[in-house]
């Protein structure tokens, strides 16, 4: 089972118009809210894939009912941690014209220590029930920026698989903890270790020195250039596919969900990134936070090329 840790959930406000004109006056083609959040995205993926799996993080009693009645109506199972406040809205802007997200992100609602520590006793109970732990995302006002390297401490102790993905000081101190597995873009790679990380040749080099840290596989992500798996023995490079692009927001959390689905089928490295890879570009097919089906999996599977270097 995949346990997804979720602190900072939110309901994302998707709003499309046909070119954006900064300081100007846009037409709005289309509006839709999706809860969210980047555990949550997984989620939704894996109940997609049929990959059981289970949501954690905090339930905001303002909007309780919004977030367990998604997880609900998802079939989704859940073990929450109540604390007091609302979800956080972030609105995304998405340029037609050039299939680019402006986004507007909210910080979150504050939580206490108390809340922490609750919410860590929860998790730590699931964790014998669990294969895989997805740590990611965001974390709101009062949580410690150690937060996920001590879950991902806690799960290497339990033998379990760990999935980072986050920045900033989640990530440098996350990478501590040795998960099995992160997934930042070029820029976070390269903000992480106080690097400019421009081309191939600089994210295998500074790849290598998280690997050399204890991490298993880095992906990166590199938007329209694909994507780059590296191991201590090996370099993977998927080239990108040409889809017609509907939405970005969620693709990178379902590479994360397409991750767990190869490791739970026991796949090898290649097959790793290339289902990776094909859940992400299943994403780009739909709108607003419509993330991949499993027949936009299956479909782009074949499509995706996968070189060494």
């Amino acid at each position: 089972m995949v346990i997804t840790v979720t602190l900072n959930p939110c309901v994302d406000r998707t709003i499309e118009v046909e070119k954006f004109q900064y300081g100007g006056t846009n037409k709005v083609l289309m509006t839709r809210n999706d809860i969210s959040g980047k555990g949550i995205n997984v989620n939704l993926v894996l109940q997609r894939l049929g990959i059981e799996n289970l949501a954690t993080g905090f339930d905001y009693q303002e909007d309780t009912k919004k977030l367990t009645g998604f997880l609900d109506r998802l079939g989704c199972r859940y073990k929450l941690e109540p604390v007091e406040g609302s979800l956080r809205v972030n609105v995304k802007i998405f340029d037609c014209a050039t299939s680019v997200m402006s986004e507007f992100n909210e910080r979150g609602s504050a939580v206490t220590a108390g809340n922490v520590d609750s919410f860590l006793k929860l998790l730590y109970t699931q964790m014998d029930l669990a294969s895989v732990i997805v740590v990611d995302g965001s974390v709101p006002p009062g949580v410690p920026e150690d937060i996920y390297e001590r879950i991902i401490e806690e799960a290497g102790k339990k033998g379990l698989k760990t999935i980072l993905d986050a920045s900033g000081e989640l990530l440098k101190k996350g990478i501590k903890a040795k998960p099995f597995l992160i997934k930042p873009n070029q820029d976070e790679l390269g903000a992480t270790y106080g690097v400019a990380v421009q081309n191939l040749d600089d994210i295998i080099r500074t790849a290598r020195k998280v690997i050399e840290e204890g991490v298993t596989y880095v992906c990166v992500s590199r938007g329209s250039q694909g994507a780059v798996l590296v191991s201590k023995e090996h370099v993977y490079v998927a080239e990108p596919l040409t889809v017609d692009i509907k939405g970005i927001q969620g693709a990178g959390d379902s590479m994360v969900a397409g991750f767990c689905y190869a490791i739970e089928k026991g796949m090898n490295e290649t097959d790793l990134l290339r289902h990776a890879v094909a859940c992400a570009t299943g994403s780009l097919l739909h709108p607003g936070t419509q993330l991949c089906e499993k027949e936009d999996m299956e479909a782009m599977l074949s499509k995706v090329r996968i070189v060494e270097v």
